[in-house]
């Protein structure tokens, strides 16, 4: 009987869709591998890394985190600028009202 070699990516797709299926038998059927196998790729890959659900990352938390970095730039001008009017107010005796 001959060896039968399985491609990286047919490994790969045959252990993502036993995640997502309830049935991992029906799967190996449909894809003609026995269960065993499956079993066996599942491990080897939990070992090389743990499959995690890919999460689309929500418009809103890019957003704030924007809207973060822009509010700390503008505190660290307007601070600045507290400070320049503190060191010119002492050299000319004059106060901007800032």
């Amino acid at each position: 009987m001959k060896k039968r070699v399985y491609s990286k990516e047919l490994k790969e797709q045959a252990v993502r869709l036993s995640y997502q299926r309830d049935n991992i038998k029906e799967l190996a059927d449909e894809l003609g591998i026995a269960v065993q196998r499956i079993y066996k790729w599942r491990r080897a890959s939990k070992t090389t890394e743990s499959p995690k659900p890919e999460k689309p990352i929500p418009e809103d938390t890019i957003e704030v985190k924007r809207l973060r970095k822009a509010l700390k730039e503008k505190e660290l001008e307007l601070e600045i600028l507290k400070k320049a009017e503190h060191i010119f107010s002492k050299s000319d005796g004059k106060s901007t009202g800032l």
